[in-house]
């Protein structure tokens, strides 16, 4: 309910801006025109960047709240670590040599939020990239589910972007689970809402 009157106050303020700027354009001398639309424009991509960047912030802290509850301490039954529960494999890959499980477990200061979060944000980056070719169900909908860029974000942190590939391509028949039972539907589903970039 909260992202919903977030979203629609946002949309509320983006229309207002717009709908000023087109009284100041209309009421505005010909010679100023092309300048004036320039800074409109400016202005609704300003708008439209702090809204994507607030939908991120938002997407990203509700995602650490359903791995950990935004633990960053955080060490599951299955050995993944930190406020989004990484596996050690997958932060190896991300560049964190230093950082493993065992050494987490004994210091957790070597892993701090600050850097979970850089490994959050390379981690997107990786998947995205590796679901470049699958953008174009973006909007499709699959077992009654929407697919949208936050939904393949969430739903690839969950099963690694192989998995995604696999249940976009059936259609979701093959719809792998995690060890505790959560699907990449089920991601899909529970953060297809936010409205990124």
């Amino acid at each position: 309910m909260r992202k919903n009157v977030f979203s629609a106050t946002m949309k509320i303020i983006f229309l207002s801006c717009f709908f000023m700027c087109v009284t100041r354009i209309v009421c505005a001398p010909t010679k100023d025109f092309i300048l004036k639309f320039m800074i409109i424009q400016k202005g609704i991509e300003l708008v439209e960047s702090k809204h994507h960047e607030s939908e991120f912030k938002r997407f990203v802290n509700d995602l650490g709240f359903t791995e950990s509850g935004n633990n960053w301490l955080s060490v599951n039954c299955i050995g993944c670590f930190g406020e989004w529960q990484f596996a050690e494999s997958t932060v190896q890959f991300l560049g964190f040599k230093n950082v493993t499980l065992r050494k987490f477990k004994a210091d957790s200061s070597i892993f701090p939020r600050e850097l979970q979060r850089k490994a959050l944000e390379s981690l997107i980056k990786v998947n995205l990239s590796l679901l470049k070719d699958y953008e174009h169900f973006i909007g499709d909908t699959i077992k009654g589910i929407v697919v949208t860029k936050s939904g393949l974000i969430a739903a690839s942190h969950l099963g690694g972007a192989r998995t995604v590939q696999l249940y976009l391509a059936s259609n979701g028949r093959v719809n792998k689970e995690d060890c505790l039972g959560t699907s990449v539907g089920d991601y899909m589903r529970r953060f297809g809402k936010y409205e990124l970039d």
